[in-house]
């Protein structure tokens, strides 16, 4: 796994592009689709009348400053990571119906990646909005969150000994760490299994 997250790291600019794709061709990976399903972060969010109105000019600005990484196959666009940025654009599209039609900028990935690394991207993308971007402040959700989309190893004492968990996130590697990451409770954090 770590070499495999190596080596696309390496590659990661030589093989990708930004290129502009109408709304209508992109679609959530499959691995995205089954993560969120179990547990969408979406879901505990404030909601809020979306701010963005038919001809805002800040809408390309959103794909550039939270970019929706994606790669092409059977004529579509699917994404795997910019998770937020992709249903703010579904949003978008289902306020004004000829949004559809409207064209953003992806980064476009130079070939499909293999299924455990698309999952690795996936989870990235996911958790570090989670651990680092703060948009959910109840510890308990982020529990929830975390235990739901990472394998918790045989043998192993909780998800932050997972060699999912460590490939991503090598220094978080007990519920301390990921507590005092957080600035949260080891007790709230750790109540729901590890």
């Amino acid at each position: 796994m770590e070499k495999e997250l190596a080596k696309f790291d390496s590659n990661l600019y030589d093989k990708s592009e930004l290129v502009e794709v109408k709304l209508n061709r992109l679609s959530p990976d499959s691995i995205m689709s089954a993560m969120t399903k179990s547990a969408n972060p979406f879901g505990a969010l404030r909601t809020a009348k979306e701010t963005y109105e038919q001809t805002s000019p800040f809408l390309n600005l959103l794909s550039l400053h939270s970019p929706i990484i994606c790669y092409r196959a059977r004529g579509y666009y699917y994404v795997v990571s910019g998770f937020f940025t992709f249903l703010a654009f579904q949003r978008y599209a289902a306020q004004y119906q000829t949004a559809s039609e409207r064209v953003i900028r992806v980064f476009l990935l130079g070939k499909t990646p293999p299924k455990s690394l698309r999952r690795s991207i996936i989870l990235h993308s996911l958790s570090t909005d989670l651990l680092s971007k703060c948009f959910i402040a109840d510890t308990k959700k982020i529990s929830f969150y975390l235990r739901t989309w990472f394998n918790h190893d045989p043998g192993k004492r909780s998800i932050f000994q997972s060699q999912e968990w460590l490939s991503l996130f090598p220094n978080l590697n007990s519920v301390e760490k990921v507590a005092e990451y957080l600035s949260v409770s080891k007790t709230e954090l750790s109540r729901s299994g590890d």
